[in-house]
């Protein structure tokens, strides 16, 4: 079989890296073929990557900067060191508020459009080579650095409890883990990530994504959109 230049939509699943993605394809397919992604997603978090193969990888910059869509369930009430369920969770301050369905809702509507959001301490961006997650790590002391995204909609799907699920839009390099923990800090309350799923990339949706168990039987081949 030769290379082919194509784009491969495939689910990534929870506790696995994106990475690691790229190993199993490789090692199930062939150590030769050059593979690339475009957009990182985090482990503990699910859903839409997109496996770059051949000379598809010339078109990661043009492919990592599409839209992406999330659905995160948020609970409130506690807080995490790395704003999901993979930190240090400690529980929020005793009596704090605790917003309503309609409160929430509101609130989200100042959410959407351009934002200023601060790069969060557990992230892939680096200060000197490093990147952040290894200096948050170590305890490090780092300075803030923010940047400007932009938020295309915003979504409440439910409210229940203290938990509270939503559906968001992005553009590329948006933290979804900071936005939550921005929009429901705005309201009184602590909260952190229960889970994350990527939902779409651009045109790419996850009902149209290959598994990982197709890179064996050769089934992969069939959900490539090719260059």
């Amino acid at each position: 079989m030769g290379v082919m230049d194509a784009v491969l939509p495939v689910y990534k699943p929870t506790g696995i890296t994106s990475f690691d993605v790229i190993r199993v394809f490789k090692r199930a397919v062939s150590p030769d073929y050059k593979v690339g992604h475009g957009g990182t997603l985090d482990p503990f978090a699910d859903g839409v990557l997109l496996l770059l193969l051949g000379k598809a990888t010339k078109k990661m910059n043009e492919l990592s900067t599409l839209p992406k869509t999330y659905r995160a369930v948020a609970r409130l009430g506690a807080r995490s060191d790395t704003l999901d369920v993979t930190g240090a969770i400690t529980p929020g301050v005793k009596g704090s508020h605790t917003p309503g369905v309609l409160e929430i809702r509101e609130t989200a509507k100042k959410f959407v459009g351009e934002i200023v959001q601060e790069i969060p301490d557990y992230s892939a961006t680096k200060i000197n080579g490093v990147p952040r997650y290894k200096l948050a790590r170590r305890g490090e002391v780092m300075e803030r650095k923010s940047k400007v995204v932009t938020i295309y909609a915003l979504e409440m799907e439910k409210v229940e409890d203290k938990l509270v699920t939503f559906t968001s839009t992005v553009s590329s390099g948006t933290y979804i883990r900071q936005l939550s923990y921005d929009m429901f800090r705005s309201l009184g309350t602590e909260s952190y990530l229960e889970s994350l799923t990527r939902t779409r990339i651009g045109d790419f949706a996850i009902d149209k994504c290959c598994k990982i168990e197709l890179f064996e039987s050769g089934g992969w081949e069939k959900y490539v959109t090719m260059f």
